[in-house]
């Protein structure tokens, strides 16, 4: 998992905005029209695919687990489509009558949905778009991230109190808090065996904390991200090392289990590194170097590059995806382009996407990787059908 956007200083006015999902087939952009929450299908021409408009703000989307269905915060509602049409694929859930959304995301099973905002999360039913049980407060100020553990029913949150909360999911109760951080706490992540939880600090706190879930007992000590801010963290898929990078150009490496350095620091061609991410299929590591907006593959063995620079971009990379089989790298710029690119090799996968009108701030691929869904600062989503290795 990666995170490198504050996206609570990134809000923007304008829930009005609607958002354009688009095929693949077509590689030029076309013009979105701004229509009611009804979604619309509109037949293109013989040049372009069938597309539908949805609504969806800030970058905030959620893919459950199935990959049929992903999520999308619009008018301080959250709504669900359908992963493969852009229909709706769900009740609307009026998430955030009481404030705003700053993070959302579905239970490993699928059958909850957190949303988090100004101190509590709410747990939903997204079949019945009902509260699965009360609000989970405790928080104070804003709860800027929710993540659920694989395993284990656990769901974290962390927020402006600099507090990391462990909640028992399908009761609500609180099971542990975590301190630690001197200032807000911008990101939670789990290990993908649910055993440690990374939490990333923001503001003037540059690091990044370790805990075993099982007791809530810190790992290690704090580990420093020097130039600061803290901009992204990933496990690695087997949960053995922690990746961390900030404001220069260096992306330190961690023993998960003990919270000490594992081998030297990779030193990408320029910083900041605002994005990287770990392939699940192979043992590599893409990090974005956001002096010169290239992205770098790395043999996490070796620790050498796996392949040239991947470049092309005209803006910094904010966002990073590999597909579950390991096979596509995709990635989204400050340029307002999606480029895919062959992991193997580094080379281009089909044409940029562009469409997008500002930065993309994220990005998810279906499991099946069919299916590409992109959102970024100009408050749209777009659905893409990715390409296809030659």
């Amino acid at each position: 998992m990666t995170t490198n956007r504050d996206r609570g200083r990134r809000r923007r006015a304008g829930w009005a905005v609607a958002v354009a999902l688009i095929g693949l087939l077509a590689f030029t952009a076309v013009a979105t029209a701004r229509v009611d929450p009804q979604p619309a299908l509109v037949l293109m021409s013989d040049t372009a695919r069938s597309r539908t408009v949805v609504p969806g703000e800030d970058g905030l989307i959620a893919l459950r687990p199935d990959g049929r269905v992903f999520a999308a915060v619009s008018r301080a509602t959250v709504r669900q489509w359908n992963a493969a049409t852009g229909r709706w694929a769900g009740p609307t859930l009026p998430a955030g009558e009481s404030g705003p959304i700053h993070s959302i995301n579905y239970s490993s099973d699928g059958k909850l949905l957190a949303v988090a905002g100004d101190g509590a999360v709410t747990l939903w039913d997204p079949a019945t778009g009902e509260p699965a049980m009360p609000p989970l407060t405790g928080h104070v100020g804003a709860v800027r991230s929710v993540a659920f553990s694989s395993t284990g029913g656990l769901m974290a949150s962390a927020g402006d109190d600099g507090t990391v909360r462990l909640w028992d999911s399908a009761t609500g109760d609180l099971v542990r808090v975590m301190t630690g951080h001197t200032g807000a706490v911008r990101s939670v992540v789990f290990s993908q065996d649910g055993e440690r939880l990374a939490a990333a600090g923001a503001d003037k706190d540059n690091t990044v904390r370790l805990w075993r879930t099982s007791t809530g007992r810190p790992i290690g000590e704090a580990l420093t991200v020097e130039p600061g801010p803290v901009y992204a963290l990933s496990f690695s898929p087997d949960g053995k090392l922690l990746a961390t990078s900030g404001g220069g150009n260096v992306v330190r490496l961690w023993n998960a289990a003990t919270g000490e350095p594992s081998g030297e620091p990779l030193t990408t061609s320029s910083g900041p590194v605002l994005a990287l991410t770990f392939n699940a299929g192979r043992k590599l590591l893409a990090t974005s170097s956001g002096g010169d907006n290239t992205v770098q593959l790395w043999n996490t063995t070796t620790r050498q590059p796996a392949a040239a620079p991947l470049s092309g971009h005209t803006g910094p990379v904010r966002a990073m995806r590999f597909t579950l089989g390991g096979k596509l790298l995709a990635t989204g710029s400050d340029d307002g382009t999606v480029r895919v690119w062959d992991a193997g090799t580094g080379s281009p996968v089909g044409a940029p996407l562009t469409g997008h009108e500002g930065a993309v701030w994220s990005l998810r691929f279906t499991p099946s990787g069919k299916r590409l869904i992109t959102a970024g600062a100009d408050e749209k989503v777009r659905l893409w059908r990715t390409p296809e290795l030659p």
